[in-house]
């Protein structure tokens, strides 16, 4: 199963009038990051980023001036996307800004429905504590020593970290693990039970056997 995590930065959080301005996308094969990742940085056409946002994110329009705009690259994102599901902290608001950018170009929307987002699982696991993404990292000990800033790419590898710890995180790989090994170790145990129900010792076996025994000192046998 082919999923991908996302994370958009934009101009700022008005849905209408602001423009996507970075998008960040890690390629995850069965629940595992290929290696394999989308990123990419937009002009946000004539809009001015705003004073917040570019505090948050540190894009400015000047940076940005040299790429194209979203709308302008959005065949190249939606290939890669393709038919995968996309896995999102706070999924209602980047899904509205990059379907707010497909509307405008004339494309199909993505459902909504078919997307995975973080913040809801976190909100049900964890009712009534912060759930933006610094406080998840804290919680699971995530380093954000990376995070200076917002970044699409940044954060979607820290997302991928705190989508993992939501699963089930290290203690789901170590219980994996364990019942792998109970599993191997059952199996073993019992073809050598065969062997040893099986096994029958020759009288020239015995015979060294106790050789050997005289040769001990303070032997017990």
């Amino acid at each position: 199963m082919r999923q991908l995590i996302i994370d958009t930065e934009t101009s700022g959080l008005d849905f209408d009038k602001d423009r996507i301005i970075e998008v960040g996308c890690l390629e995850l094969i069965n629940g595992v990051f290929t290696g394999n990742k989308f990123h990419q940085y937009y002009k946000p056409d004539e809009i001015e980023i705003s004073s917040e946002s570019e505090r948050i994110h540190g894009l400015s329009n000047k940076f940005l001036s040299k790429f194209n705009a979203f709308e302008d690259e959005i065949e190249t994102f939606m290939s890669f996307v393709g038919e995968s599901q996309l896995i999102i902290h706070n999924a209602q608001f980047d899904i509205t800004m990059i379907n707010n950018a497909l509307k405008r170009s004339g494309t199909s929307l993505i459902d909504i429905e078919s997307t995975i987002c973080t913040l809801e699982i976190a909100k049900k696991k964890f009712p009534g504590s912060k759930n933006n993404l610094n406080a998840l990292c804290r919680r699971f000990c995530i380093s954000l020593e990376s995070r200076e800033k917002h970044g699409a790419l940044t954060d979607s590898f820290l997302l991928l970290q705190v989508y993992q710890e939501l699963l089930g995180g290290k203690q789901q790989t170590l219980s994996l693990k364990l019942q792998s090994k109970e599993k191997q170790l059952s199996r073993s145990f019992s073809k050598e039970s065969n062997k040893f129900v099986n096994a029958k010792i020759s009288s020239e076996e015995e015979k060294s056997h106790k050789e050997m025994l005289k040769g001990l000192i303070n032997n017990l046998w």
